[in-house]
């Protein structure tokens, strides 16, 4: 008989930087004011990474797994794989992978930095999802990180984004646990806990509604002085081309993974969306026909910390306890690429 695993998430942590900055701090910055933000986005405050003193999205990286790994009562050398999900990493090359791995003492095992942006947990966690369904790996060190604030312009030109991003990371610890017979499988209709199911898109022709061009290939020169000087260096987005987007793909993700796993979204204990504009969040939660209390929110706090959004809402949905083992959570997100996807998971 061929064996069988499931993917079991053991613990979740997160981290933020100390810095915490206001609304009102942005509009010193910049020409915008707390009621701007607060009404367009939902956004009150975000957190910033002290770069100048040496705070790296690795170093975020690390704390958040860190935390992960003693919660889950394992030491590093359990491990034989990292996933790390960023858009912002310390360096063009390497990835936060590697420096994570030797940070932590873990062994010398596959380290991986995936570009998904915000649909980075989503795309980690299934690819996660596969390597232990697979075989291949036994524990995984799941971790997403950003730092946003250094690549953002800070004034009045570039405020429609930059007051939407904050930095921090989340972590999950995920270990493979065998699996008998069929019934053994986590399903949406049992008790067995582990990653039920994944769904993943993309659509390309969206690349260029939300995008940091420079540097890269695109350049001729990878960057040059004329791109610094002409902006390309600052992220841009098309605000309701995403915005529309994101709303579509979102519910669709989870209409179809609630579909195929014969069940309602009443029937969620919890669903963890990307944290993006609390709009899009309340236009998902109608759509699916569930009471605020059932949708975790916190970027009124944090802000969008891309990748690291949706773990950082896992981790403290369950330090507040409106997550627990049993529990079946959807998580779904969107970004940049356009990309997208969800997961359902038994906690």
């Amino acid at each position: 008989m061929i064996p069988s695993f499931r993917t079991v998430v053991r613990s979740a942590a997160h981290y933020l930087p100390a810095r915490r900055v206001t609304n009102d701090d942005m509009s010193e910055l910049m020409e915008t004011s707390d009621a701007w933000i607060t009404e367009r986005t939902g956004i009150r405050s975000r957190h910033f990474a002290d770069v100048n003193g040496g705070e790296t999205t690795s170093k975020l990286a690390i704390e958040a797994s860190r935390l992960a790994i003693e919660r889950s009562g394992l030491s590093p050398k359990d491990f034989d794989l990292i996933i790390a999900a960023t858009l912002s990493p310390d360096y063009f090359f390497p990835g936060i992978g590697p420096l994570v791995q030797h940070a932590l003492g873990i062994p010398c095992v596959g380290a991986i930095d995936i570009r998904q942006q915000c649909s980075g947990f989503v795309h980690g966690a299934a690819m996660a999802d596969a390597f232990i369904r697979s075989g291949q790996s036994k524990r995984i060190l799941f971790v997403c990180a950003e730092i946003q604030s250094t690549i953002m312009d800070m004034t009045t030109r570039g405020r429609e984004m930059a007051v939407l991003f904050g930095d921090g990371a989340g972590a999950l610890v995920l270990e493979s646990e065998p699996v008998q017979n069929e019934r053994d499988f986590p399903r949406a209709d049992n008790n067995v806990r582990g990653i039920i199911d994944n769904i993943m898109g993309g659509d390309g022709s969206g690349a260029e509604m939300l995008i940091m061009r420079t540097p890269g290939t695109s350049s001729a020169k990878f960057v040059t002085p004329e791109d610094l000087d002409g902006g390309s260096r600052w992220p841009k987005m098309q605000g309701q081309s995403v915005f529309k987007n994101a709303i579509v793909r979102m519910c669709e993700a989870s209409e179809t993974l609630l579909k195929r796993n014969g069940i309602k979204a009443t029937d969620l204990a919890l669903v963890a969306p990307h944290q993006a504009n609390m709009r899009i969040n309340e236009m998902v939660r109608e759509k699916l026909g569930l009471p605020p209390e059932k949708v975790f929110n916190n970027i009124h706090k944090y802000g969008n910390t891309t990748a690291a959004t949706v773990p950082i809402c896992l981790s403290e949905a369950q330090e507040e306890g409106r997550l627990k083992k049993g529990d079946l959570v959807l998580t779904v997100a969107f970004g940049a690429g356009y990309t997208w996807g969800a997961n359902l998971i038994r906690w």
